[in-house]
């Protein structure tokens, strides 16, 4: 199905590390959608059916003729569901050209975004002047005052008996400028998620700890690596899925319109059967995981190209990121992510079993991470980003 995509996970790969990394996307849909496409991939969803088919030889003969009548109904759902997708698919390449609409209506920025990180990336930022900018942005407010009033923050204001700060200045002062500079991207990022994402429920959440994982091991290897600015690689990390985001947004959003306007179709044109099986349709994880891996890069790169930020240069790297054939084509930072993403979706894939050691061993040698470097990075935890705890 889908054969207009100029690429598709389905089939597998000869590469354990391009299958590893394929197979990390159909996770972020679906667990059980990616346990089914390694299976298949390992050939195990053949031999699933062949068991199915014997039963069906010993025990259900006698449903012979019903079971003919539900595939010849799921058959011609398929045709209207690949009719339905081509008019999408083709309508999400009209949209991801507009760049003003993907900034606008899928990763909307906040005007004072751009100020605001440059202003966090000089020494001299004052609390003053970042209180200014900050203005009107809600997400910011409630992201910096749920966060002093949690661990770590809260534990030495506990010993103290000053348990709450709700004012914004106050916050801002008690956490740092740094400690600002390393959370604004976190609080943003959750900005972008959508509410909602049904039917694919958790991808929200995977997508979120993905972006989190990759952007803190961004910062430990340039650290180590002894880069200039290890926070551009955890700003990098945590925004380098956006254009899964403003695909999954965009694809359930043409989904809708498209499969209302063909249903009315299908009604003026008295054709019963194709407006049953329209309006039975449901967003498909195989369009989305496909969709993802044709244009994310692009649109993740489209969406930071035009925030204009005159001191974090991020549309810079992640074009590297997005566009380098080899690793010599990546700039530093670039490859830090490379090797931050790597990493991240080797140790979510392993989680959860849908990673082999020695599969993960090849994702890692191609992005050049070495055994210390899996050594360290294995301690690393991927839930809470490094922040300094005033005295």
């Amino acid at each position: 199905m889908y054969d207009f995509f100029a690429v598709s996970t389905e089939g597998g790969s000869k590469d354990p590390a391009i299958r590893l990394e394929k197979r990390f996307i159909n996770y972020l849909i679906s667990l059980p959608f990616a346990r089914k496409g390694r299976d298949k991939a390992d050939g195990k969803e053949e031999e699933k059916q062949e068991q199915r088919r014997r039963l069906l030889q010993v025990e259900q003969i006698n449903h012979d003729e019903r079971e003919r009548l539900k595939q010849a109904r799921q058959r011609y759902a398929d045709r209207v569901s690949d009719e339905l997708h081509e008019a999408i698919y083709h309508r999400i390449l009209e949209r991801i050209e507009d760049a003003t609409y993907v900034r606008e209506r899928l990763i909307p920025l906040p005007e004072q975004l751009p100020e605001l990180l440059d202003i966090l990336s000089t020494k001299a930022a004052s609390m003053r002047r970042i209180e200014n900018v900050v203005q009107g942005l809600d997400w910011f407010h409630n992201g910096v005052l749920k966060t002093v009033n949690q661990p770590p923050f809260i534990d030495k204001r506990r010993k103290q008996k000053q348990v709450k700060v709700e004012n914004l200045r106050t916050a801002m002062s008690f956490m740092g400028p740094e400690n600002l500079r390393i959370l604004t991207p976190a609080y943003v990022m959750q900005y972008w998620l959508p509410p909602s994402t049904h039917p694919f429920t958790l991808f929200r959440r995977k997508i979120w700890d993905h972006s989190l994982g990759t952007a803190i091991l961004a910062h430990e290897i340039a650290t180590q690596d002894g880069l200039k600015d290890p926070v551009l690689a955890y700003t990098l990390g945590m925004f380098h899925e956006l254009g899964k985001i403003a695909l999954t947004k965009l694809y359930l959003r043409v989904f809708d319109d498209t499969q209302r306007e063909m249903a009315m179709k299908s009604i003026k044109d008295s054709t019963p059967d194709k407006h049953n099986a329209l309006v039975e349709l449901k967003p498909d994880e195989r369009f989305l995981r496909n969709l993802m891996l044709e244009q994310d890069k692009k649109v993740s790169y489209l969406v930071a190209e035009g925030w204009g930020l005159q001191r974090v240069p991020i549309s810079q790297h992640l074009l590297s990121f997005t566009q380098a054939k080899t690793q010599d084509d990546y700039t530093d930072y670039a490859r830090v992510l490379g090797q931050a993403n790597a990493f991240c979706e080797f140790r979510l894939l392993r989680e959860v079993d849908l990673a082999s050691v020695e599969e993960g061993l090849i994702l890692l040698k191609k992005h050049d991470i070495g055994a210390e470097r899996v050594k360290t990075l294995n301690n690393v935890n991927l839930k809470r980003p490094k922040v300094i705890v005033p005295e």
